[in-house]
């Protein structure tokens, strides 16, 4: 199942999430925690200002329980940095992979 994923930050947590940024994109790609979870894109979502102020991710994972546990065992999860997380089954018409 494909699922969409959408983040908001909590305001003033950018040097957490900047300290944090590598980690978070090294368990984007490698993720041994959940290893039935795969990424097919990701990145930061921007504010009217161009500020990072969330993160949009599609992932396939075997449920939504599978999705929301890969979301919040990550770095930024693990951390607190959210302030709302919301993963959604998707429907990917375009672009899917294979």
């Amino acid at each position: 199942m494909y699922f969409a994923v959408f983040v908001t930050h909590k305001e003033g947590t950018g040097p957490e999430r900047t300290r944090l940024r590598d980690g978070f994109a090294a368990y984007l790609r490698d993720h041994a925690d959940h290893p039935d979870v795969v990424v097919h894109h990701g990145g930061p979502t921007l504010g009217d200002d161009g500020e990072i102020n969330g993160l949009l991710l599609a992932v396939e994972a075997p449920s939504l329980e599978a999705a929301r546990a890969f979301v919040a065992g990550s770095p930024y999860g693990q951390a607190g940095l959210f302030a709302e997380s919301h993963v959604r089954p998707w429907d990917w018409l375009t672009g899917r992979p294979g």
